[in-house]
């Protein structure tokens, strides 16, 4: 069965921000990482247990970029919380807690 997705407002801006960013170099970059974002979360929907990071978050990468999807699994209600997209080059002690 297919998860509820849920990106946080933290998640979003995040995700913007990036976009903004790639969009400068080259807006078909831009839509590149976006698109990417998606399969992240079409394949999350279906298989949402990758990597746990700390306690019950979990990271999975966004394709070829160098960002990270950080979330949380709410099982008994079958939702995927989207915590943040977290740069890789980031300090990890800046994680979502």
């Amino acid at each position: 069965m297919a998860f509820k997705l849920i990106v946080s407002k933290r998640a979003q801006s995040e995700i913007e921000n990036a976009m903004d960013y790639y969009a400068e170099i080259n807006k078909t970059l831009a839509l590149r990482f976006y698109s990417c974002v998606e399969q992240v979360y079409d394949i999350l929907k279906i298989n949402p247990f990758y990597k746990k990071i700390h306690n019950d978050f979990r990271i999975v990468p966004i394709g070829t970029f160098p960002f990270n999807i950080i979330f949380h699994i709410e099982e008994a209600n079958e939702t995927i919380k989207i915590l943040s997209c977290f740069h890789t080059s980031r300090n990890t002690i800046n994680y979502p807690r």
